[in-house]
């Protein structure tokens, strides 16, 4: 026997097997691990076809293993353009902040500064379809989204010096200090509708938002916001339409920080002077709300506002080299900035009164000092305003002392308001130059403590000695990682009152005078506990020398101290699927003749909510009621376009409950209400000014849907 031959036999026999037994398990481990290099030695083994099909496949693999480690870092690239990082590199933001998807902001003009806002995006943010519910617990208004409107809480006025006729319609819309400002890793878009769907077309009412803002680049944003809130009214002539659009841009930079931006704003309005007689609601019934009797018969107000503004800074390190991190903001740095406003603002009130009408006639005191049957007021403010400051951050931007602020401002304010003398000479604008200054500084320690403070002082013009100081410190802590918040305020004022309370013709009003000075000092406190859902406010206001409207609408001012003083409980509190969310006002004001503001005041929404689909689905149903004591609410006068006091009839005591659906579908926001449910319960005193009631029983719809990339 040939054992050499034997054994070559055997021996390739073993190797062979263990050959196929290796090829076996490693053909398993390839198809278990099921990538492309293995897949490539099993293809050895394959017909050309399947080494095909297996490539194509492993591709497609490879394709979505890839698609897979994309969007696990979708924070920080656009995988929706190039695929590439897109990391913001910018001073003013901190690191965590470099990588949202959305980051809101507003900024301060005076030193460039920014200060984050939460965005509103879900079924609790949208649902109060009027603005001023937002932001208060309620507010006198004409009964018609977009109307003229005055909050109840005196701390949260808006006050526009510059035009006083729009202050009013300051809720539904925004000026450059509280316009809101974007940083989005991928396009983000809001559509939204709030109103009376189902009414009949003569009582609808409609409001609707867009909002798109993209960045061009990771510093560099662009945002297109539109706005538009009003409806047909209860009663006839109250047909309201304000409308807002604002087109924005910001650059956040290593060393350039930009703010700008556009707002149009106008509002036109049939103004009817509110009711007749009250008594027709609150005693009597009625079919239609139509047949009502009102005071104007023929009154129109129109009111535009636009604003080009511009605010932008550069920082240099003291020190030029390379070891400077000025894309983080550390070092010694000096900020150069500069600020810019045009603004317009004008108001044209036109009305046609017969001569027998006693009723109209009396409601302006039967004043008309240009023509006996019609009025064509008409009032405009031109603005043109520039500041120059220097930013001085001396040690870091986490510094107790971090950064000492300093700047000069000039405004030009052109003033037309019709007179008398003008029938014979030359119509002509009344113009101010006003020249001022302005301090600032601010800090923090980690982020447990922070303060800021600004003084502004007027040298000349219509403002000369003007000054103004406001401070602001807060402490937070985290005991168990739960954070408390408290924030306090101290400001103080001395101001010459605003052009339109000093001098001012119409053909119904006319006063010429000379008022001192107001001084207004404001001690404001705010406690805020997040984790349990709670909060607090407290103001104290101490006035001299408060110019108020009478109860002819007539400017006037009150020589002595009138105090002010408010507090806000905020507490929602969850029982299993039952919710009790609580807002409630206190006020006292020390002259309710002068400055009358209801006691108690409370936004109170109670629902049950359930999870119908999990991550998708989820559902409130309940009721929300709003609610205030007895005051003398304010009366409104057409003409001038302000609210002013009056003491015919104190107005409140009456529970406005809404019973509604609330729903929110994945990222979309919907509501169902069926508003004053209860009308008739306990009387029908649902007025919120003087002659001006809020809507009747009706069914609102309301969608609010974000579009955005993950």
């Amino acid at each position: 026997m040939n054992f050499k031959k034997l054994f070559n036999t055997k021996h390739h026999m073993s190797i062979t097997t263990l050959t196929a037994v290796v090829l076996f398990f490693v053909s398993s481990q390839i198809y278990a691990s099921d990538t492309i290099k293995n897949r490539s030695q099993d293809s050895l083994l394959l017909s050309s076809k399947e080494l095909r099909d297996q490539k194509k496949e492993a591709k497609f693999l490879q394709k979505k293993r890839d698609k897979e480690i994309r969007d696990s870092i979708r924070y920080i690239k656009d995988s929706i353009r190039w695929s590439q990082p897109r990391i913001l590199k910018t001073y003013i933001l901190e690191d965590s902040m470099k990588y949202k998807r959305l980051i809101t902001w507003r900024h301060d003009s005076y030193f460039n500064s920014i200060t984050l806002i939460s965005p509103d995006t879900t079924f609790n943010d949208n649902y109060y379809e009027y603005p001023h519910m937002r932001r208060d617990v309620g507010a006198a208004y004409l009964g018609v989204a977009g109307s003229a409107t005055q909050t109840h809480n005196y701390f949260k006025r808006e006050r526009l010096d510059i035009f006083e006729p729009f202050e009013v319609y300051l809720p539904y819309s925004n000026t450059k200090e509280t316009l809101p400002f974007y940083n989005v890793k991928t396009p983000y878009t809001e559509l939204a509708y709030w109103g009376t769907l189902f009414a009949n077309r003569d009582k609808e009412e409609t409001n609707i938002k867009f909002m798109h803002t993209q960045n061009l680049s990771p510093a560099l944003n662009i945002n297109f916001n539109y706005n538009r809130y009003g409806g047909k009214g209860l009663l006839g002539r109250e047909a309201t339409d304000n409308r807002t659009l604002s087109i924005t841009s910001n650059y956040l930079g290593e060393r350039y920080v930009m703010h700008s931006g556009y707002i149009f704003q106008g509002v036109k309005r049939e103004e009817n002077g509110g009711l007749t007689d009250e008594r027709v609601v609150l005693d009597t019934t009625f079919e239609d709300t139509k047949d009502l009797a009102f005071r104007l018969s023929q009154a129109d107000n129109h009111l535009k506002r636009n604003t080009l503004f511009l605010t932008h800074s550069y920082g240099v390190p003291i020190r030029m080299s390379k070891s400077d991190t000025l894309n983080s903001g550390e070092g010694t740095i000096t900020y150069f900035g500069h600020s810019f406003e045009l603004s317009s603002y004008s108001k044209k009130y036109t009305d046609l009164i017969d001569i027998n009408d006693t009723t109209a006639r009396g409601m302006y005191n039967n004043q008309f000092l240009l023509s006996k049957t019609s009025s064509f007021d008409s009032v405009r403010v031109n603005n043109f305003e520039n500041r120059f400051f220097i930013r001085l951050q001396p040690w870091a931007k986490d510094a107790v002392v971090s950064k000492l602020d300093g700047g000069l401002g000039y405004q030009i304010l052109s003033i037309y308001n019709f007179k008398p003398e003008q029938y014979i000479g030359e119509r002509s604008n009344n113009k101010y130059d006003n020249l001022y200054l302005y301090f600032g500084a601010n800090g923090n320690f980690r982020k447990y403590f922070r303060w800021n403070a600004m003084a502004k002082y007027h040298l000349v013009g219509y403002y000369a000695n003007n000054f103004a100081l406001h401070a602001n410190a807060g402490i937070s802590l985290y005991p168990n990682n739960r954070a408390i918040h408290l924030t306090g305020r101290l400001s103080i004022e001395n101001r010459r009152p605003s052009w339109f309370s000093n001098n001012y013709f119409s053909n119904h009003y006319y006063w010429n005078n000379n008022f001192n000075n107001i001084t207004e000092t404001r001690l404001q406190g705010q406690l805020d506990i997040p984790s349990i859902k709670a909060g607090a406010t407290f103001g104290y206001s101490v006035i001299n020398n408060l110019i108020y409207y009478g109860i002819q609408g007539i400017a006037a001012q009150h020589s002595n101290l009138i105090t002010v003083m408010s507090a806000t409980l905020q507490k929602n509190f969850k029982i299993g699927f039952l919710h009790l969310d609580n807002r409630v006002l206190l006020q006292q004001s020390s002259n309710n003749e002068v400055l009358p503001l209801p006691a108690i005041s409370a936004n109170l929404r109670y629902y049950m909510q359930f999870v119908l689909v999990k991550d998708v689905l989820t559902a409130q149903l309940g009721a929300d009621a709003t609610f205030n004591t007895k005051y003398y609410a304010p009366a409104y006068s057409p003409a001038l376009g302000i609210f002013h006091n009056q003491k015919e009839r104190e107005i409140g005591n009456y529970p406005y409950i809404d019973a509604f659906l609330n729903l929110q579908w994945k990222r979309t926001s919907i509501f169902v209400k069926y508003i004053n449910a209860a009308q008739g319960w306990p009387d029908s005193d649902y007025f919120s000014a003087h002659r001006y009631m809020r809507p009747q029983s009706a069914i609102k719809f309301g969608i609010h849907w974000p579009f955005y990339v993950k």
